[in-house]
C-alpha cells in the first residue's frame, strides 16, 4: 500500500514536471490562440488588468480582514515568510501533525462542511478556478505584450502573489502551516496545470463565464495605506429557457449570488446578496487556522462585454458600509478610474486609479484603516 507521504512527493513532483513541460509546449506555440479571458478592451477592469494590478489584488486581498494595518510597510513579512517557506519546503510533518485524514478532508476533499472545517471551499473557488483563469488571462496578456514565454511570466506572477497571500495569512503562526501547503500545491499550482488545456478555458469562459472583477488598488494619504483592493470574479450562467437571463455569482472574500441581465449584445446588469467576510481570527499560534467572521452584503454591478464598468456594494461592517467603483473609460474619463468608501460614522475615502499605472491608484480621506 503507498503511504500518503510517498503519494503527495509524486504529486509534487508531477505537478512540478506538468508545469515545466507544458508552459514549454505552449511557449513553443507559433500562433497565438483567441483569448479566453484577456481580450484587451480599454475600458472597464480590463483596461486596469497587468500583472502589478493581479500582484496587488491578489497578494493583498487578506488586507481586507480589518485585523491590523494596511500599509504594506508595516507587515511582518519575514517571520511569517519564514514559516510559510518551511512548511512548503517541507510539507510533511505539517500534515502528519494535522493528520492526513482530517488534512485531505477539510482542505482538499469536499467532505467537510461545518464553518471552521470547510477549509476547501475557497480553495476550488479562488484558488483552482480563480487562479486557474487568472493564469490564463495572464498568459494571454503577457503574450498580446510581446513578452518572451508568456506561460512562464504568467506562473511566476501568480505563485509569487500566492506566496504573499500565504505570508500575510500566517498571521504570527511559528509552527505548522497546512492551509498555504493545501492552497500553494493542490490548488494554486494544479490551477496552473489544469488551465494549461482547452477544455478548462472553454468550459469557464463560454458556459460558465468567469471574469475577473477586482477592485482598483489604491495608496492612500497621509500613511501610504492600501485601499480598495480585493481579489474578485463573476460567474455567469445563461438560463437555457432565457438566454439574456443569467445565473449570476460574485465570489471573493466573500459570496453574493443573485441574477444578471444582459440589456443587449454588449450590456449587462447584475445583482446579488450573500455575506462577506468581515475579519479573518487566528485561532492558534501553532497552525495557520483562521476563523472567519461574516457579514451580510448586497451589490449591483454594470460591465460591458464581461468587463466591469461599475458598482455599488453595501456591507454591514463599520468601514466599507457604502462602496463604490466605477472603472476608466467609461463615461468622459479617459484612462481614469475612481473610487470612494464611506463607513457607519460618515468617514471616507475616495480615489482614483490609473489604466497607464498598469491599474494602481492613489486616494485619500478621513477614514482610518
Amino acid at each position: 500500500m503507498i503511504s500518503p507521504r510517498r503519494l503527495i512527493s509524486a504529486l509534487l513532483c508531477l505537478a512540478a514536471l506538468s508545469i515545466s513541460s507544458v508552459t514549454r509546449a505552449s511557449d513553443d506555440s507559433a500562433a497565438a490562440p483567441e483569448p479566453y479571458f484577456y481580450k484587451g478592451y480599454d475600458y472597464g477592469s480590463q483596461a486596469l488588468y497587468s500583472p502589478l494590478w493581479v500582484f496587488l489584488n491578489r497578494g493583498y486581498d487578506v488586507l481586507q480582514d480589518r485585523a491590523g494595518s494596511r500599509s504594506i510597510f508595516q507587515q511582518e513579512y519575514q517571520h511569517n515568510g519564514e514559516t510559510v517557506g518551511k512548511n512548503l519546503l517541507d510539507p510533511f510533518p505539517a500534515i502528519a501533525h494535522r493528520g492526513y485524514g482530517r488534512f485531505f478532508r477539510e482542505e482538499i476533499f469536499p467532505l467537510s462542511y461545518t464553518k471552521t472545517s470547510a477549509r476547501w471551499v475557497p480553495n476550488y473557488t479562488l484558488h483552482l478556478i480563480g487562479g486557474g483563469t487568472t493564469y490564463t488571462a495572464l498568459t494571454e496578456w503577457f503574450r498580446q505584450h510581446d513578452v518572451p514565454a508568456p506561460r512562464v511570466f504568467s506562473a511566476g506572477t501568480l505563485l509569487a502573489s500566492a506566496f504573499l497571500n500565504e505570508t500575510l495569512e500566517n498571521k504570527g503562526v511559528v509552527g505548522y502551516n497546512t492551509d498555504a501547503i493545501a492552497d500553494f500545491f493542490f490548488f494554486d499550482i494544479g490551477g496552473i496545470i489544469l488551465f494549461s488545456f482547452d477544455w478548462p478555458n472553454e468550459l469557464f469562459s463560454k458556459t460558465l463565464i468567469v471574469a475577473d472583477w477586482s477592485l482598483q488598488p489604491s495608496f492612500t494619504y497621509p500613511n501610504f495605506d492600501l485601499h480598495n483592493q480585493g481579489n474578485y470574479f463573476s460567474v455567469k450562467f445563461p438560463l437555457p429557457f432565457y438566454q439574456r437571463l443569467r445565473l449570476f455569482s460574485y465570489m471573493g472574500l466573500g459570496t453574493l449570488f443573485g441574477l444578471s441581465y444582459q440589456v443587449d449584445s454588449q450590456y449587462s446588469v447584475s445583482g446579488g446578496a450573500g455575506t462577506m467576510a468581515s475579519r479573518l481570527v487566528s485561532t492558534s499560534l501553532n497552525n495557520a487556522d483562521n476563523d472567519v467572521d461574516f457579514a451580510k452584503t448586497a451589490g449591483l454591478f454594470v460591465d460591458r462585454n464581461n468587463s466591469l464598468l461599475a458598482s455599488f456594494q453595501i456591507t454591514n461592517v463599520q468601514d466599507y458600509f457604502l462602496h463604490f467603483n466605477l472603472y476608466p473609460n467609461v463615461f468622459a474619463t479617459p484612462q481614469l478610474g475612481m473610487w470612494a468608501v464611506v463607513d457607519k460614522s460618515g468617514h471616507f475615502i475616495a480615489g482614483v486609479s490609473f489604466a497607464k499605472t498598469f491599474g494602481v491608484g492613489a486616494g485619500l480621506g478621513t477614514l482610518n484603516h
